[in-house]
């Protein structure tokens, strides 16, 4: 085969690289810093951010529930107190700490009356007993020791001693206890009496006594307010009555109509005593004349307090020689 013609091949000659030498580097002086003022920044606080009102949301009238009022629990009725409105304490039965049942004397509509005796000593007393209910926070027996204490001065009315509490059916029962008074009632002591009632000498003595202990209260400024047969204990002793008066206990200040009223109640008790409408025109008209036919304005006119009453029987001259 021919052959071209031969190209020449070019000699590259390898050249050797040059490396150049670094001269050092020279050093150069620190700049000097500039002193810079910085303008102080006053960075506001962040506005706290008012708390946003939540709108109550509305209710669908289909979610929209019915209120249902809550049932009270039932009470038990076991568990309420036993309103007590009778106690039948029997002769022998303990009260208290140190009184003993004898027998009972009496009954109203806030207690009952027995005649007790202490245990240690033997001394006999009454002990007014009040029913719970009739007598919240002992305020009702407070006030009568109080009365009491204030008249313990006057002869007609009965002493008070202490106060003593006991447990009965759970609950916590209070009685005064005063001074027991032998005797009988005065509606006891009249049914007891030829056409039960008294002569009118008798009576004029029971009038005269009962002028004699009113006259105490009335300057002790109290008043009765309620006199008649059955609060009214008394003894005979010869011509004279020692008598006592019961429930003295009334809520109202004294007033002067009030001591009139029992001036009243007085001259009524004297003429109930006397037999009543059936025996008044057969009397004396000396016991007339202290009756004054019952009319009120006539017995304040002529006796205006007890004191009053008690001088003009002390006093009283007679005219008419009749027996009755």
């Amino acid at each position: 085969m021919a052959r071209g013609p031969k190209k020449k091949r070019k000699k590259f000659r390898q050249k050797k690289k040059r490396v150049k030498k670094k001269k050092p580097a020279k050093k150069r002086a620190p700049k000097k810093k500039r002193a810079v003022r910085r303008k102080k920044i006053k960075r506001k606080k962040p506005k706290k951010k008012a708390a946003k009102k939540r709108k109550p949301k509305k209710r669908s009238k289909k979610r929209a529930k019915k209120k249902v009022p809550k049932k009270r629990p039932k009470r038990n009725d076991s568990l309420k107190p036993v309103r007590i409105e009778s106690f039948h304490f029997q002769p022998g039965q303990r009260i208290g700490l140190k009184y003993d049942v004898i027998s009972q004397i009496g009954q109203g509509w806030e207690a009952e009356v027995y005649l007790v005796r202490e245990r240690e000593t033997g001394i006999e007393s009454a002990a007014k007993i009040f029913f719970p209910h009739r007598n919240p926070r002992n305020k009702v027996l407070k006030f009568y020791a109080k009365k009491l204490h204030k008249l313990r001065n006057c002869s007609a009315l009965i002493r008070y001693q202490t106060l003593e509490s006991f447990y009965h059916h759970g609950q916590l029962v209070t009685f005064l206890v005063s001074e027991y008074v032998e005797g009988q009632l005065l509606s006891d002591y009249l049914k007891r009496q030829p056409g039960r009632r008294l002569h009118f000498y008798q009576a004029l003595h029971l009038l005269h006594s009962l002028a004699v202990g009113m006259e105490q209260v009335h300057q002790a400024r109290e008043y009765h307010g309620d006199l008649h047969s059955e609060n009214v204990i008394i003894q005979r002793h010869g011509l004279s009555f020692d008598l006592k008066i019961l429930d003295l206990f009334h809520w109202d200040s004294p007033r002067p109509e009030n001591i009139q009223d029992d001036v009243i109640f007085m001259i009524r008790l004297f003429y109930d005593v006397l037999g009543g409408a059936k025996h008044y025109p057969s009397l004396p008209s000396e016991v007339k004349e202290v009756i004054c036919g019952l009319k009120a304005t006539l017995i304040i006119k002529k006796f205006k307090t007890a004191g009053h009453l008690r001088r003009f029987l002390e006093n009283m001259e007679w005219f008419d020689s009749r027996r009755r």
